[in-house]
């Protein structure tokens, strides 16, 4: 189990992960705020809408794959 300690607006979140999300988690937190454990709240509220884009493209090629499979 992976344990990420967060400081966010002076407090401090732990947040406890396991297996290979925790790992890619971990990655990519350290990507996005270039290691830093100290965050500006601002900064994670517009990490999360980037991600929730993200997840949005994703649900968007999904859906255009089914569709092309259903016409096959």
């Amino acid at each position: 189990m992976n344990k990420i300690t967060i400081s966010l607006g002076g407090k401090d979140f732990d947040i406890k992960l396991e297996g290979a999300f925790a790992e890619q988690f971990e990655a990519d937190f350290k990507e996005k705020f270039k290691g830093r454990s100290t965050i500006d709240p601002k900064e994670i509220l517009f990490a999360y809408v980037g991600k929730c884009y993200d997840n949005f493209l994703l649900e968007e090629e999904i859906r255009q794959l089914v569709q092309k499979i259903e016409t096959l």
